[in-house]
C-alpha cells in the first residue's frame, strides 16, 4: 500500500492543504503543536476507519466548521484506489471509488502500524493500551479477525442495553434475566472466539517478538514472554474449550454484579496482557526504557510477521517516538527501517532527523500552524 497524495478540508487545523508523498520514507518537520500528528491520523483514518487517538467526531473538525473531507490516491498491487472519509459532528462516512465501506472492510484490504508515545507507555498504562495492541495484532494473523472483533463489539453492546435498562429501571429482573439467557450463548461463542484468537496470535508472535528484542536491546540472552489474563489467571495455554469453561464460570460468578453494575464484567474486553522480561511482570520490574523497548519490539515482530503472513510490509507511521528512545535504540529502529520495503512516514521535531534516512527515497514536508512549507 502506497499513499500518493493526500487532501485535507477542515480537517483539525487543516484549512485546505494538499500534499504528495515518497512511496518510501516522509518526514513531517515541525515544532509541537503545528499539525504533524494530524496529517498520521488523517492517513490511519482512510485507512482503518478509526483513529489511533482518544477522539469524537468534532475534535476531528476545524472549530469554525460543521464538516470535514480527507481524500487520498493509494496504490496497491497495481490498483489505484480513491478513499475518502467524510466527516460531521454526528457520522462518518467512508467512501472507496465513490463506494461506501465500513471500517471493518477497510482494514481488512489496508494494513497501517502506529508507534507514538503512547503505544510505547502502554505497559504502564490501563489495560485497554495494551488490548488495542493485541486486536490490532490480530487482524495481522487473520484479516477475518476484523469481522470478528466488530461481531463481538456489537454482541457486547447489546448486553449492556440490557443489563443498563435494568439498572434503570425499565425492566424487572426477570425479564433482564430473561433477555439476557437467549442472548449469552451467541455472546459466549463470540467472547470465546476473540479470546482464543488473540491467545492464538501471542503464541504464534513468540519467535518473531523474542528476535525482535534481541535486536532491539543489542543483547542475545534476553527472554520475552506474555501472559493472557482472564479473571487473574494465565490463560496463554488455554484451549478453546478451557476458554469457554473460564467465561461461563465466570459469568455466573458475576451475575448479580452485573445486575447491579448496568454492565458486563465478563468477556475480552476485560481481559489484560502481561509482558514478562526474564519472567519478571515488566509493569514493575522494568524501567521506562525497557518497558519501550518491549513494545517497540511488540510492533517490529507484528510487522515481520505481517510480511510473512501477507507477502507484504504495512504502512508504518512513527509518531514522534524516536525522540523517546535511547540513541542505541533509535539507531537500531532506523536500521531495521532502512532494511524494510514499505512507505514509512515519521514525524519530528528534530530538523536534523530526515539525515538519517538518506540512504532512502526521501520527501521532507515542513508544517507550520496547519499550512504545507514545501
Amino acid at each position: 500500500m502506497i499513499f500518493e497524495r493526500l487532501r485535507l478540508v477542515n480537517f483539525r487545523n487543516y484549512r485546505d492543504v494538499v500534499v504528495s508523498f515518497s512511496p518510501r520514507v516522509n518526514v513531517f518537520v515541525g515544532e509541537n503543536g503545528q499539525g504533524k500528528t494530524n496529517l498520521l491520523e488523517a492517513l490511519f483514518l482512510l485507512s482503518q476507519g478509526d483513529s489511533f487517538r482518544y477522539s469524537d467526531n468534532s475534535t476531528l473538525i476545524k472549530s469554525d466548521c460543521s464538516e470535514a473531507i480527507i481524500q487520498a490516491k493509494v496504490v496497491q498491487n497495481d490498483l489505484h484506489y480513491k478513499l475518502q472519509l467524510g466527516l460531521s459532528k454526528s457520522r462518518k462516512v467512508l467512501t472507496m471509488n465513490d463506494k461506501r465501506i465500513n471500517s471493518t472492510d477497510i482494514r481488512k484490504i489496508f494494513a497501517s502500524v502506529v508507534f507514538s508515545p503512547e503505544s510505547l507507555s502502554s505497559i504502564k498504562e490501563g489495560a485497554d493500551h495494551r488490548r488495542e495492541l493485541l486486536d490490532e495484532l490480530l487482524v495481522t494473523f487473520d484479516r477475518k479477525n476484523a469481522d470478528l472483533i466488530s461481531d463481538y463489539r456489537k454482541a457486547l453492546k447489546t448486553r449492556n442495553k440490557i443489563l443498563k435498562n435494568h439498572l434503570e429501571g425499565l425492566q424487572d429482573r426477570q425479564v433482564t434475566l430473561s433477555l439476557l439467557e437467549s442472548l449469552n450463548p451467541s455472546f459466549l461463542r463470540l467472547a470465546t472466539d476473540l479470546t482464543f484468537a488473540r491467545i492464538t496470535a501471542l503464541n504464534g508472535l513468540s519467535k518473531e517478538f523474542n528476535n525482535a528484542m534481541q535486536y532491539i536491546s543489542g543483547k542475545s540472552d534476553v527472554e520475552i514472554s506474555v501472559e493472557y489474563v482472564i479473571s487473574s489467571e494465565n490463560g496463554i495455554t488455554f484451549d478453546r474449550d478451557s476458554v469457554l469453561n473460564a467465561l461461563q464460570n465466570r459469568m455466573r460468578e458475576l451475575q448479580d454484579a452485573e445486575l447491579s453494575s448496568g454492565t458486563s464484567l465478563v468477556g475480552p474486553h476485560k481481559h489484560d496482557i502481561v509482558f514478562l522480561y526474564g519472567q519478571k511482570d515488566s509493569r514493575f520490574y522494568c524501567s521506562q526504557g525497557q518497558q519501550r523497548a518491549i513494545i517497540l519490539s511488540f510492533k517490529i515482530a507484528q510487522i515481520v510477521y505481517h510480511r510473512k503472513a501477507h507477502g507484504t510490509y504495512p504502512v508504518l507511521m512513527l509518531d514522534d517516538v524516536l525522540s523517546e528512545l535511547d540513541k542505541a535504540k533509535r539507531d537500531a529502529l532506523i536500521t531495521f527501517l532502512h532494511e524494510i520495503n514499505t512507505q514509512i512516514f515519521v514525524t519530528t521535531t528534530d530538523f536534523t532527523l530526515p539525515d538519517s534516512f538518506r540512504l532512502d527515497s526521501l520527501s521532507v514536508i515542513t508544517i507550520k500552524d496547519g499550512h504545507i512549507l514545501n
